[in-house]
């Protein structure tokens, strides 16, 4: 016997042993009867490890619910109806008792009186729709912000914290109360690359669209982190345990908060506009980049805490010290047209900022230096009109509302250039992206 045909029996045999053990321990039920299909989900939930809750629950398939997700905006002391389409699936009737619960881990909680679902109970045969009314009635006294809640219009509502958001059944509620804000942030961030031992000079504009004098206290703040709070009794002791973390969390930044200084009016009157100015002193030895905000702490309940953060964020340039090499290879002589393109994004229209530029130059076949000729420079970018608290106000005027937040540069090179290898090398200024592109015509 051949070492061949001794590994194949061995194998056979191994597993004509495995198969006879399997029987023996399945037995003959495991042959000849058929698996049972399974028809209940069987749900649980756990929380710290331990199973708060385990169920059969069937409803999920047994009834539908539309709309499954409904959002609006309401004013304190205002109200808003909608209706809520439930259609048994099943094929008996079933009892829908619609209920208002909390939806786990959600920030604001919103109380049992703001909803008014009728009819409270309707029982549907099989395959029939009912409509159930739904009246959100906000409170003179409720604060701005985002409030949440799960409607249920299964039979057994399940406990614990498995009503996900588009849990089957459900419909979630999520209503933003907000009050018309006084103050337009015509400035919500402030973007830019700069250079180390340079001075940069920013502005932000902020407009008083009340009837009453509004009061503000810029203060610069790093990134912070706020241990999300669970519940309103531990919102206050995660706001004081608030921490400055470095940039993206792990990388130190490239200078202090003493680089920048803040400077502006107390108070903002009826209508008018003012500016808050900002001054960055790039460090000599700054390497990296700064990320940070401005908290305008402004005296307006229209506004939410987070709406009134102006980001920061600098980059710190560094002029690299070799040009960059491309060889490419033209087959025919002919004309070489070279595209550079560089990409300048989310920067804050300084005029201490020069364009971007390329040296640019050419190696033949022969070793020797071509002469591309600059054919065309391009500009192109896109603009934003500022951003201001929701609900969304028309901003228009003056030129430093606008902000451009991505723009590009382009040039645009030709030479005549000969059959054979071709080396380009580019050495950028005032960017630290590019693209290039190199195309080839032969000569007609």
């Amino acid at each position: 016997m051949s070492r061949s045909q001794f590994i194949i029996y061995a194998s056979l045999t191994v597993l004509f042993v495995y198969m006879a053990v399997a029987t023996v321990f399945a037995g003959n039920t495991a042959v000849s009867e058929p698996s049972m299909a399974i028809t209940d989900k069987v749900i649980s939930s756990t929380v710290g490890g331990v199973i708060s809750n385990t169920g059969t629950i069937t409803e999920m398939d047994t009834i539908s619910v539309d709309p499954s997700y409904y959002n609006t905006m309401l004013q304190p002391g205002t109200s808003e109806n909608f209706t809520v389409t439930v259609t048994n699936m099943e094929d008996a009737a079933i009892t829908v008792n619609p209920t208002m619960v909390i939806t786990p881990y959600t920030y604001s909680f919103m109380d049992e009186s703001w909803i008014t679902i009728t009819p409270a109970q309707e029982v549907l045969e099989a395959g029939e729709k009912a409509q159930f009314g739904i009246k959100i009635s906000v409170p003179e006294d409720a604060k701005v912000g985002n409030y949440a809640a799960t409607l249920t219009f299964m039979e057994n509502v399940p406990e614990g914290d498995i009503l996900y958001q588009g849990f089957p059944g459900t419909v979630q509620l999520n209503v933003d109360v907000w009050i018309p804000p006084k103050v337009e942030i015509l400035t919500t961030y402030v973007y830019d690359r700069v250079e180390a031992g340079k001075v940069y000079d920013y502005e932000i504009m902020l407009r008083n669209t009340g009837d009453s004098e509004v009061t503000i206290d810029p203060k610069l703040v790093e990134n912070m982190y706020y241990p999300y709070p669970m519940s309103a009794e531990a919102r206050p002791m995660a706001m004081d345990s608030a921490v400055s973390m470095p940039y993206y969390g792990g990388y130190e930044q490239a200078f202090g908060k003493d680089a920048i200084t803040i400077t502006g009016p107390s108070t903002i009157k009826p209508g008018e506009t003012v500016v808050v100015k900002v001054q960055v002193k790039v460090p000599a030895d700054a390497k990296g980049d700064f990320s940070g905000s401005i908290d305008l702490n402004i005296d307006d309940p229209g506004i939410q805490d987070y709406e009134e953060m102006v980001h920061l964020s600098f980059h710190v340039a560094v002029q690299p010290e070799k040009p960059y090499e491309i060889p490419f290879k033209v087959n025919d002589n002919g004309t070489v047209t070279i595209e550079l393109r560089s990409y300048i994004y989310d920067v804050y229209p300084s005029n201490s900022i020069a364009d971007p530029s390329f040296e640019v130059k050419l190696t033949d076949p022969d070793g020797k230096e071509g002469k591309a000729v600059q054919k065309a420079v391009q500009y192109a970018g896109s603009v934003t009109m500022g951003n201001v608290p929701y609900p969304v106000f028309k901003v228009s005027g003056n030129n430093s509302e606008y902000q451009e937040y991505s723009k590009s540069y382009v040039e645009t090179y030709t030479l005549k250039a000969s059959a054979g290898q071709w080396t380009l090398s580019v050495m950028p200024h005032n960017t630290e992206n590019f693209e290039y592109s190199i195309s080839a015509e032969p000569s007609q």
